[in-house]
């Protein structure tokens, strides 16, 4: 199994950590939102990504996984230490499943932080025709394609966190986007010949000249439009997240398609989020430097 850790780590307020470039390869960002406390307890948040390749994992944890919630084809656990411990070791041992670690965000108790695993995928939603005549009658005719872009991948956001006990209450929210596929469909138009004398008609034979389908001819020109097929999933909720275990949150099985979408067999999405509460450690007093009014030690 492939174990990948974070390969980038945004800690400053207001960087966007989406990628955007045409294709973007799949970056992992952990984003600590902007301080809303001034003081308090803090918290170490640490999300996984995991994918495995069978329901299996399943028959074996099952009755050791407490239910949380369930929301149509989603559904939420919470975790102990032991079965968390397990669920990783079962991943490591399937050379099919992976496990991506974002880097350890740490906030105080009640301020949002967010997680991002995606790529950027641009694609020609539309094209702008420029043209010197209507539809089917220019002379001239080009095409200027109108990008957009979709993303492929998972966000986690936790916007908000209390304690109760030596518990974290979070309110969580997951979107994932799985593009599926994309779509080519032809946009075809006419182009006219210019008016006028066509030199190569003058030249041409006398015989050539009695064809009645001889003569300028429209040229079609054509313009491919780009769908992309996604498919999207979200769950929400407040819950609370142990903090000798962890919270696990399966976005459902699908069918896996390779790049190039074809299909390739199962596969299973899980987001696990450890929180572990701590306290700020005290800040040494600052000590400052004798001056010219103030006495110094004999």
């Amino acid at each position: 199994m492939q174990v990948i850790l974070g390969l980038l780590m945004a800690a400053l307020a207001g960087v966007d950590e989406t990628a955007d470039a045409y294709a973007a390869p799949k970056m992992v960002v952990s984003q600590a939102g902007v301080p809303a406390t001034k003081g308090g307890p803090m918290v170490a948040f640490e999300i996984r990504d995991i994918r495995v390749s069978s329901p299996e994992w399943r028959g074996k944890l099952i009755l050791r996984m407490q239910p949380v919630t369930r929301q149509e084809g989603t559904a939420v656990w919470s975790l102990d230490t032991a079965s968390f411990k397990e669920l990783l070791e079962l991943c490591h041992s399937d050379t099919k499943s992976d496990v991506l670690q974002a880097p350890k965000m740490t906030v105080r108790v009640g301020d949002p932080a967010r997680m991002t695993s995606e790529e950027t995928h641009q694609y020609v939603a539309s094209v702008k025709r420029v043209a010197d005549g209507p539809p089917n009658r220019a002379t001239k005719l080009a095409f200027e394609p109108q990008l957009d872009k979709v993303h492929n991948g998972v966000r986690v956001n936790i916007l908000s966190s209390q304690l109760k006990g030596p518990n974290l209450f979070a309110r969580v929210v997951i979107d994932e986007n799985r593009l599926v596929a994309i779509h080519a469909v032809k946009y075809t138009e006419a182009v006219q010949p210019k008016p006028g004398v066509d030199p190569e008609v003058s030249r041409a034979s006398f015989l050539d000249r009695l064809n009645p389908n001889h003569g300028p001819r429209a040229a079609a020109i054509n313009a491919t439009i780009q769908v992309p097929e996604v498919d999207s999933r979200r769950v929400e909720g407040e819950w609370l997240i142990p903090s000798d275990g962890a919270l696990l949150v399966s976005l459902g099985p699908r069918a896996l398609h390779e790049r190039g979408f074809q299909q390739k067999g199962y596969e299973e999405h899980l987001i696990a989020i450890t929180a572990r509460p701590f306290a700020e450690p005290a800040q040494a007093p600052v000590q400052r430097p004798a001056t010219a009014s103030s006495p110094k030690p004999r």
